[in-house]
C-alpha cells in the first residue's frame, strides 16, 4: 500500500486526485511542515511524497508517470511509453510544473524572495499580473471539453483543475472564468476527485 505525504489543497492534491481514480490502496499522511521530522521523509521539505515499495518518491511529474505506468493498464490517464500523446501529455505537465507553478510561490510566498517589504509587494504583483495572464489565454483557447484537448481527461487535466483552484484568490477568479468553469466542475463532479476533496476537507470554489 502507498503513502502519501500531502497539505490540504496543495499540488499533492494532484496525485491524491490520481489515487482515487486509479482506485489503488493508499493512506494519506498529513504534513506538518513546521515539524522537522518529515525531512526524513523528505529531505526538500516539500509535498507531496509517496512512500511506495520502491522507496519514497517525490515530485508530481514523476510521481505520476510511476503510477500511471504501475496501475493504468489502460492508459486512460498517461499514454504508452515511447508514443507521442505520452510526450505531450508530459510537455503539459512539465509546463504546468516549471512555468506556472512558480508564479504562484510569487502569489503566495513573495517572502520568500526578500527582505524587503517594497519588494516583496512587487514581487506579488508582477505574480498576479503573469498569472491572470496566462489565465485569460488558457480560458481563450479552451473550447474542447478537457484542458487537455485529448477526447479523454489525463493527468494534465487534473494538474490544472488544482492550479485553476489556486487562481481562485484572483480577481477575477480563474476557476469562475468562462470556459474554465465548465472544465472545471466537469473534473471535480468527478466520483474520485470529490472524494479528495472530501477527504482533505476542501472546496472547490470560494476563499474560506
Amino acid at each position: 500500500m502507498y503513502s502519501l505525504y500531502y497539505s490540504p489543497g496543495s499540488c499533492s492534491l494532484i496525485v491524491h486526485a490520481l489515487l482515487e481514480e486509479l482506485g489503488v490502496p493508499f493512506e494519506l499522511k498529513l504534513v506538518d511542515k513546521k515539524n522537522g521530522d518529515y525531512r526524513a521523509v523528505n529531505p526538500k521539505g516539500k509535498v507531496p511524497a509517496i512512500a511506495t515499495p520502491d522507496g519514497v518518491l517525490t515530485e508530481c511529474v514523476a510521481i505520476v508517470q510511476y503510477l500511471c505506468d504501475k496501475h493504468d493498464t489502460a492508459h486512460r490517464w498517461l499514454a504508452p511509453p515511447g508514443t507521442w500523446q505520452r510526450a505531450k501529455t508530459l510537455e503539459q505537465v512539465a509546463t504546468l510544473a516549471t512555468e506556472v507553478h512558480p508564479l504562484f510561490n510569487r502569489f503566495f510566498h513573495e517572502d520568500d524572495f526578500s527582505a524587503d517589504p517594497v519588494v516583496r509587494a512587487g514581487v506579488k504583483a508582477r505574480g498576479t499580473e503573469k498569472m491572470l495572464e496566462y489565465f485569460r489565454g488558457e480560458d481563450a483557447r479552451l473550447a474542447q471539453p478537457w484542458w487537455s484537448g485529448g477526447d479523454s481527461i489525463s493527468v494534465a487535466d487534473l494538474y490544472f483543475m488544482v492550479i485553476a483552484r489556486w487562481g481562485r484568490w484572483l480577481d477575477p477568479p480563474a476557476n469562475e472564468m468562462r470556459n474554465i468553469r465548465p472544465f472545471y466542475e466537469r473534473v471535480i463532479a468527478r466520483p474520485a476527485v470529490a472524494r479528495a476533496f472530501a477527504r482533505e476537507g476542501i472546496k472547490p470554489f470560494g476563499t474560506s
